[in-house]
């Protein structure tokens, strides 16, 4: 007897989930799956999770999140200040995705450990940056990337408008979806 093909996602594929119903709710399982780039028996997994949990509810029109929902998100800090973008030479992957940390309790040393979680999660890797005195400077020198890179750093700075003291870790990957993964984990890794 077969039992079906096995899902295949990650913990962050179940919160990029609960954000996309949450922004973009109601929403249907199958617009949900296009937009996780998951197969239809992860999307049905994660859904009777989310519902498990009293994370989401069904209604006619799909999914919609709920109060615990959206506590649990707002708990996570993944999507306070994050985008896709273009970084240009500075990343290492045809797909960017930025989160942009504050009040990190941990202090970014070399860049190495945020690199590698992203590697271990399927990414091709991950940049982390800090900003300070209106610059982008990248671990562990803390090299002066406009020195390096001017066009990509002014392009960089327009899209995320960052702030004194920010954190910024760009994962990259082959798709979006790895991207994003990508920058979760490392960024999971400075908390």
């Amino acid at each position: 007897m077969s039992l079906g093909p096995k899902p295949n996602f990650f913990d962050y594929d179940v919160l990029r989930a609960l954000y996309i119903i949450d922004t973009k709710g109601p929403i249907g399982r199958h617009l949900l799956r296009k937009e996780l780039d998951l197969t239809e028996c992860s999307v049905r997994t994660i859904l009777k999770n989310l519902l498990k949990n009293e994370q989401i509810q069904s209604t006619s029109l799909g999914q919609v999140t709920t109060n615990k929902g959206k506590k649990y998100l707002l708990s996570k800090h993944f999507f306070e200040r994050s985008q896709f973008i273009d970084a240009g030479r500075i990343s290492l992957g045809e797909h960017d995705f930025a989160i942009i940390a504050r009040n990190l309790k941990k202090d970014v040393t070399n860049g190495i450990e945020q690199r590698d979680e992203a590697i271990k999660i399927g990414g091709d890797g991950a940049t982390v940056l800090i900003y300070r005195q209106g610059k982008f400077y990248m671990p562990p020198g803390f090299m002066d990337l406009e020195d390096y890179y001017p066009e990509d750093v002014s392009k960089l700075k327009g899209q995320l408008e960052p702030s004194e003291g920010d954190v910024i870790i760009i994962g990259s990957g082959k798709t979006m979806r790895m991207a994003q993964l990508a920058a979760m984990a490392a960024f999971d890794s400075l908390r």
